[in-house]
């Protein structure tokens, strides 16, 4: 209930202790109790060793990690691809180049002996042409000249590749081909050397061996094809 002021008089609310107009204290006042702010209870710890917070897992850098090793994976893979093709083409390379070499004839027996090009004797010779030969006279090792009698400077030249004979051979063969269009114009002989052929119109006769070449020119030596066959059987039986 209102009172009033015992200094002043002025009115005075309920439980107001002192005066607002004259500031004297009012008997019998009661202090208001003051608010005591509620208690929060901290969370229960459960017993053990300390508590320590995990971070989440960072989604962004896993995927990132994924991605990164997919990249890695593809370029070694191609690079696996690239390298084996290139070991293929390699491969393939050096088998061609085998195959052909072979064709070629580098894989003919070598010859091994000794290197004379007059293997024939002139008396030889002179029995197989049916005319006396003069001499017979070695150029180094690369050819023998039967000189033939008479008076007519007539000769029959043997010219000797010792060394890849066999693809010297194929070589003068295949360009004779190509003069000619793709025409074989060589006449093969059998049952001399490893082969033999009389080239066009009996101007020559070439016989192989191994991996040696024998060459004749019968142009103006008064030779002719079967005497050569003949004389190239005895240089081959000598090889």
């Amino acid at each position: 209930m209102a009172g009033f002021c015992g200094s002043c008089g002025s009115p005075i609310a309920v439980g107001v202790r002192f005066c607002a107009k004259c500031g004297a204290a009012i008997p019998g006042a009661s202090v208001p109790p003051a608010v005591q702010p509620a208690s929060v209870s901290a969370p229960p710890v459960a017993a053990g060793g300390p508590i320590t917070s995990q971070p989440a897992p960072a989604q962004g850098s896993s995927s990132a990690l994924k991605i990164i090793l997919i990249v890695v994976a593809v370029v070694v893979f191609l690079m696996l691809v690239a390298a084996g093709g290139c070991f293929y083409i390699a491969y393939r390379v050096k088998q061609k180049a085998h195959e052909f070499s072979r064709q070629m004839g580098a894989d003919a027996t070598p010859y091994t002996g000794r290197r004379n090009p007059c293997l024939v004797s002139s008396s030889e010779v002179a029995a197989i042409v049916g005319t006396p030969v003069e001499a017979a006279v070695s150029r180094g090792d690369a050819a023998c000249e039967y000189r033939f009698s008479g008076g007519n400077n007539q000769n029959l030249n043997v010219q000797f590749t010792w060394q890849s004979g066999a693809i010297t051979m194929k070589l003068a063969h295949g360009a004779m081909k190509q003069i000619t269009g793709g025409m074989d114009t060589y006449t093969a002989v059998s049952g001399i050397g490893d082969e033999a052929y009389i080239a066009p119109g009996g101007s020559g006769f070439m016989m192989r061996k191994g991996d040696v070449m024998v060459n004749m020119e019968l142009v103006g030596s008064g030779v002719s094809p079967d005497a050569a066959q003949k004389i190239g059987a005895k240089i081959a039986d000598r090889l």
